[in-house]
């Protein structure tokens, strides 16, 4: 044996194994974001009936959105009524177990789909009243009407394997897109204008509280003498949707935060959301929409400070972050909506498209632009070679802009295809935020869809 070469294997053998560990402990790293979301559906959306104080219940994870039953004298009171039919059949099941009383009245907390699309499965041949508030009936449901699939922001299309969640509900399948939402909802009976409407329904009392945010026509449930508050999306265990990426406009802002304060008020001993599961204890209630609303404005507020400072959104969400005590918070971990695309949305409401720089008051079209930057790298191989190496090294966004550049001139380019969905792919599987995750996924997926396999 040659002279160093027992001390040579003998390093390799001790070396070896921590190697392998280094590499492990980096692939993990590589996916927390992934295995946290895992995590949170795992705690906040597996399937349950909550028994939420005496009358008050909860079915959480039958679908992606709650549904809340209050039992009274003589009947029920619904709140909110899951995405589809066959999810609300599946609640209804349940809900049979703790009362058979007929239903009096279902609320919707506001009109998005997955809060609507079961009502007549609940309504059944009951005839109950059916509540909301008069912007229900007023405006249009903008879910869709940008153009964009809101499935892929939920995941619709994802095959089983590469689905976890949609950031607000159901690990146990991927939610329906908007056309099953539609099939089964009913249109409201019953309406009010105003800031609150009181009411007794089946001997409960309860007040309807406007409360737009995510939505204008908004509305929370407040049963006073239960002390018990259901907020719809007003508030959920993540970072809100400040900005849809499904395209909506942005969200009214400073009307959460009014919202979420009339809401802190009220001193309620139990808070139930649209999604996730309700929150016990005046403290820890008081906390969480605290935190909530704390949260909401301090990206708020750094951002006009920017903004005031002439920063353009992409210097804004360099620096704009939730500080630290609220970012360790349960409820704004970045699950649904995000830090930065609430910055973006922010710049957009207060200012509009244009970011101050003259270079953009009348750019190049993409495709022009496409063309000089891939003249630039020496062509389209050496743009997709480029391309290759970023995915090497991992810098996964700059090779799926790079993949752009040569769709842009060669919208049918194979390899480029393949690079991007690969880019994407690298990209979801990173993400905490489940529209991120599963909005990178989809448009992989339809990039290799109609691809030959290789």
């Amino acid at each position: 044996m040659q002279p160093g070469r027992s001390a040579l294997l003998w390093k390799a053998a001790v070396l070896a194994p921590l190697i392998l560990a280094w590499r492990a402990t980096a692939a993990a790293q590589d996916f927390a974001g992934r295995e946290k979301l895992r995590e949170h559906g795992e705690q906040e959306f597996r399937k349950d009936v909550i028994k939420v104080t005496n009358g008050v219940y909860v079915a959480v994870g039958y679908s992606m959105a709650n549904v809340a039953l209050i039992v009274g004298d003589g009947g029920t009171i619904v709140v909110d009524t899951t995405s589809t039919l066959g999810d609300a059949q599946a609640v209804r099941a349940e809900f049979a177990k703790i009362s058979t009383a007929p239903v009096r009245a279902i609320i919707y907390t506001h009109s998005h789909p997955d809060h609507t699309g079961g009502a007549t499965v609940f309504a059944g041949t009951d005839r109950p009243e059916i509540y909301s508030h008069q912007l229900f009936v007023d405006r249009v449901p903008d879910i869709g009407r940008a153009g964009r699939d809101g499935g892929d922001q939920f995941g619709s299309t994802l095959p089983d394997a590469l689905y976890i969640n949609g950031g607000t509900g159901t690990e146990f399948g991927r939610p329906a897109g908007p056309a099953a939402m539609k099939i089964g909802p009913l249109p409201p009976t019953a309406t009010f204008g105003g800031d609150r409407l009181s009411l007794t329904i089946a001997g409960v009392r309860m007040d309807l509280v406007h409360t737009p945010g995510e939505t204008n026509d908004g509305l929370s449930v407040w049963l006073p003498e239960q002390r018990v508050l259901l907020t719809g999306d007003l508030f959920l265990k993540a970072f809100p949707n400040l900005y849809a990426i499904r395209g909506a406009a942005p969200r009214p802002v400073q009307q959460w935060l009014a919202s979420l304060t009339t809401l802190i008020a009220l001193g309620a001993e139990h808070v139930v959301p649209g999604h996730t599961r309700p929150v016990s204890g005046e403290a820890n209630v008081r906390a969480a929409l605290t935190a909530y609303r704390d949260g909401i404005r301090s990206v708020f507020d750094q951002t006009l400070e920017g903004m005031m400072r002439g920063e353009r959104p992409d210097e804004l969400v360099a620096h704009v972050r939730l500080p630290p005590q609220l970012a360790s918070s349960p409820y704004l971990q970045e699950y649904y909506g995000t830090v930065e695309w609430s910055v973006r949305a922010i710049y957009s409401a207060q200012l509009g498209w244009f970011d101050g720089n003259a270079t953009r008051l009348f750019p190049l079209a993409e495709k022009d632009r496409a063309q000089k930057i891939v003249a630039l790298a020496g062509g389209v191989a050496p743009t997709l070679s480029s391309a290759r190496d970023a995915l090497v090294n991992k810098d996964f966004r700059w090779a799926a802009e790079l993949t752009d550049f040569v769709l842009a001139v060669e919208a049918a380019n194979v390899d480029a295809k393949r690079l991007k969905a690969q880019a994407l792919t690298e990209l979801g599987e990173r993400q905490t935020s489940a529209n991120a995750r599963n909005y990178y996924l989809s448009v992989a997926q339809y990039l290799l869809r109609d691809l030959a396999p290789r």
